[in-house]
């Protein structure tokens, strides 16, 4: 699931697949890294709105202007389980914390939970930054994945590698009343990939995403 979409915009004169490269790195054997994935427009069930707002204020980002009243990301317990299900709802909130970041520009929640080891990760969190500082925004852009193993355990080295699928609805950027940039959608089918989070202190941590050795888009 590695994307390249070599199109260059106003901000900072990079790509908008750089948006969807979400906890890309590069593994231990060198592995490129790809995007995870995922949804629905509609804000996810387990965002909250802010204390403003109603389930109806939430306005959807669109050619007129960005998101408006996009409900925060809530974590719930079971995202702080060191189980399958823990690490599940833990992904689903990853999935969270980066769709507010998208539709927002405020990376906050997405930078509280993942490792300062990924370099690309937080150059992403900046690129949203830089983006909507220069008065530009995303439209789209949520992700989600679905742990494809029965049971996880941490390897040797510690960390859990859980093999994934992913999708995404694809995002468009947009600057100066137009759209400069358009990515796709990806249902992700034929192309799992591995995600490497930790669990310490209690709490999961998202350290990076890379392609699965020997996979790879074989039904595309």
């Amino acid at each position: 699931m590695v994307r390249s979409y070599p199109v260059g915009t106003a901000v900072g004169g990079v790509a908008l697949a750089a948006l969807l490269l979400t906890g890309c790195g590069t593994d231990d054997d060198g592995a490129a890294a790809s995007p995870s994935a995922a949804a629905p427009t509609a804000a996810p069930a387990s965002l909250e709105p802010g204390p403003d707002a109603t389930s109806e204020d939430y306005v959807p980002a669109s050619l007129d202007g960005p998101a408006q009243n996009v409900p925060k990301p809530v974590m719930p317990e079971l995202a702080k389980e060191e189980s399958r299900d823990g690490a599940q709802a833990f992904l689903d909130y990853w999935s969270d914390a980066m769709w507010y970041a998208y539709q927002t520009g405020d990376t906050s929640y997405a930078r509280d939970i993942i490792s300062l080891q990924c370099e690309v990760c937080l150059d992403q969190l900046d690129l949203l930054d830089e983006i909507y500082d220069s008065n530009a925004w995303a439209i789209g852009g949520r992700e989600s994945v679905r742990i494809q193993d029965s049971t996880i355990a941490p390897a040797a080295d510690g960390v859990y590698k859980p093999v994934v699928l992913g999708s995404t609805e694809g995002a468009k950027l947009v600057e100066g009343g137009r759209i400069s940039l358009d990515v796709p959608p990806d249902d992700g089918v034929g192309d799992p990939h591995v995600i490497y989070m930790d669990y310490m202190m209690d709490k999961w941590i998202y350290i990076s995403a890379a392609d699965l050795p020997g996979a790879g888009n074989a039904s595309k």
